[in-house]
């Protein structure tokens, strides 16, 4: 037999036992992992092993890795066990596993025919196919994190720039801190989000608890106020201190229309 012709067979023979193989797989993850992998998930867990038998099987029937496929698996199952928490190592450790599992299958049944030559070329071509697995994994848990990451930013942006109600149309924005770009807009959108919610007409932008200002906060600040403008809804800012205002000018910014008053409780009381 030829080379060629013994990668294909053994191609053929790794779909064919896919079922078998990928149980076993599953197996020996329950062995390693018994509290991950219980009874109760091999059917959900199986299908995916099958797939990767077929990958790999697939491979060696037609001389390629199917990289783009290969690569479409892990960064599947990499979302799946990012999203379950498992960390990063164990996936990459689990790896290993299944293709010690692979090895042994075409080791055990082709034992006549395998010479050492073809088993360090069939290993090559699985290293292969599991090192573009192992990116994949890799791109999906840094996707994942900045996924998350961004669910963060986003409640905490909606937490720091809470609208509070006081009057059937009258809410006020206490701003603390600092406002930088992704805050800005963020903080634009969850605003005009909320005033449409509540069916807020006039909004008191509180800025007592604004310490710096900085060009960023300031255009920030003046997004949000020409949007409210443009839904109908009246912006009115309090606890603008002198220095404040003067930097607003120097930059070119006109409050000639807007309300301003000098603390919050004389903003509520002249509406």
């Amino acid at each position: 037999m030829t080379h060629h012709t013994i990668t294909t067979s053994i191609g053929d023979q790794l779909i064919e036992r896919k079922e078998e193989i990928a149980n076993t797989i599953f197996s020996e993850l329950a062995s390693t992992y018994p509290t991950l992998y219980v009874e109760e998930r091999r059917n959900d867990s199986v299908p995916y092993f099958v797939q990767l038998i077929e990958l790999i099987g697939s491979g060696l029937i037609k001389g390629e890795s199917f990289e783009n496929h290969t690569r479409d698996w892990g960064k599947e199952v990499g979302r799946l066990a990012s999203g379950q928490g498992v960390p990063l190592n164990m996936s990459i450790s689990k790896s290993s596993l299944y293709k010690k599992v692979v090895l042994k299958d075409i080791i055990i049944h082709n034992e006549e025919t395998l010479t050492k030559e073809i088993l360090l070329d069939i290993t090559h071509d699985i290293d292969q196919s599991f090192t573009t697995m192992i990116s994949a994994f890799c791109e999906a848990y840094s996707e994942y994190a900045d996924e998350q990451l961004k669910i963060s930013e986003e409640k905490y942006l909606s937490l720091s720039t809470p609208v509070v109600p006081i009057f059937s149309d009258l809410a006020v924005l206490p701003l603390i801190g600092q406002v930088d770009e992704v805050r800005g807009e963020m903080m634009a959108e969850h605003v005009l989000l909320e005033c449409k919610k509540l069916s807020i007409h006039q909004l008191i932008i509180d800025l007592s608890g604004v310490y710096e200002v900085n060009p960023l906060f300031q255009q920030g600040i003046m997004k949000l106020i020409d949007s409210l403008k443009l839904l109908g809804i009246e912006p009115i800012l309090s606890g603008m201190r002198p220095e404040m205002s003067i930097e607003f000018v120097q930059i070119g910014i006109n409050l000639s229309t807007i309300k301003i008053y000098q603390t919050l409780n004389k903003a509520v009381e002249a509406h």
